[in-house]
């Protein structure tokens, strides 16, 4: 039985490191990056650093700033810099107690991945990136491709995440049962929960039903 997560927003802080970064750079919030972000990744597929980059290079030309490559590597290791949330270390670490299995669905790379889970990669048994399976999520085959890498089917994971758009709602379609985690304010539906610390309790709840 796994339980997955998204990583990037749900698990770690990317708006803390990219909206920093753009703040710096740009002089302005990242909303515009973030709406770029979701756009391009249901385009034709590219590597996860080239969305970055991408969304960076617009936004800066579109307030006639210089984009430069140097610029652009910053900002994809400040990403995979991204820093836990105070919730997330302690969640891992109770998830496990529960007997379960801890995964990640990323849209992103391997290699990312690897930096931001420096320290904690113990935690986590599996790493599904979009790199490895060549879409992105919200695409309901990023799910299906996740989970065929994983070797489980969807009546034995329980999937974990701050946003709707990404992750909840096309896990749903596919019949993956979800745990939305409201950190930024906006309802959901289904089983929802205000913060990881309150994670253990609802994955306590849902297994207790698991099988019957």
């Amino acid at each position: 039985m796994y339980v997955t997560f998204d990583l990037y927003g749900t698990l770690v802080d990317w708006m803390y490191s990219i909206g920093g970064f753009i703040r710096t750079h740009v002089g302005e919030t990242a909303d515009e990056f973030f709406t770029c972000e979701f756009t391009a990744i249901q385009g034709p597929f590219k590597p996860y650093r080239d969305v970055l980059k991408e969304c960076l290079r617009k936004v800066m030309e579109g307030r006639s700033l210089t984009y430069d490559e140097d610029l652009g590597d910053a900002l994809v290791l400040s990403f995979a810099k991204s820093p836990p949330f105070p919730d997330t270390i302690n969640a891992l670490i109770k998830a496990r107690k529960l007997g379960l299995r801890i995964g990640i669905i990323s849209n992103t790379e391997r290699r990312l991945v690897e930096i931001t889970l420096s320290g904690i990669r113990h935690l986590v048994d599996s790493v599904v990136t979009a790199e490895d399976i060549g879409v992105y999520k919200p695409s309901t085959e990023a799910f299906r491709k996740a989970l065929n890498i994983l070797g489980v089917g969807v009546e034995d994971v329980i999937h974990v995440s701050a946003y709707l758009n990404y992750d909840i709602e096309p896990a749903s379609r596919l019949g993956i049962r979800t745990i939305y985690v409201n950190r930024y304010g906006k309802p959901g539906r289904g089983i929802e929960i205000g913060n990881l610390t309150e994670l253990p309790r609802a994955l306590s709840i849902m297994l207790s039903g698991y099988g019957r």
